[in-house]
């Protein structure tokens, strides 16, 4: 499932007593856009646009911007960082950067699907291992 929504909030509204609750809903497989400059802006439409995975948790892509040297984008799954790269502002080697992140965070997130098949940790709660 692919999808490239900024910011998704699925609610429910239940009634309970008498009084409206809203409930959030977590959507698996989603791809976040948490960048705020022009060339964040630019690395995630490129990487959003090649992403094509059926990695059922979702991926944020995060940005901390610097006028002056440029931004430090780093992908995370579940609060693990996966991929971290600097972007120069004037997007020299924006192309080369997207595909590595690509591929780098493809072989991270196999590599979790590997790990977590073999290790035996069902005593505890997924972020404490």
């Amino acid at each position: 499932m692919k999808c490239t929504m900024s910011w998704i909030l699925a609610a429910g509204i239940s009634l309970a007593a008498g009084n409206l609750h809203a409930v959030e809903v977590e959507v698996p497989g989603l791809l976040t856009d948490h960048t705020v400059t022009s060339v964040g802006h630019d690395f995630y439409r490129a990487f959003s646009d090649k992403w094509e995975s059926s990695f059922p948790g979702n991926l944020t892509i995060n940005e901390r911007p610097s006028a002056r040297w440029g931004s430090w984008i780093t992908i995370t799954v579940n609060q693990d960082v996966i991929f971290q790269t600097f972007l120069f502002p004037t997007r020299q080697g924006l192309k080369d950067n997207v595909n590595v992140a690509l591929a780098q965070t493809e072989e991270a997130l196999n590599r979790r699907q590997i790990d977590k098949a073999l290790l035996s940790t069902g005593d505890l709660a997924q972020d404490e291992f």
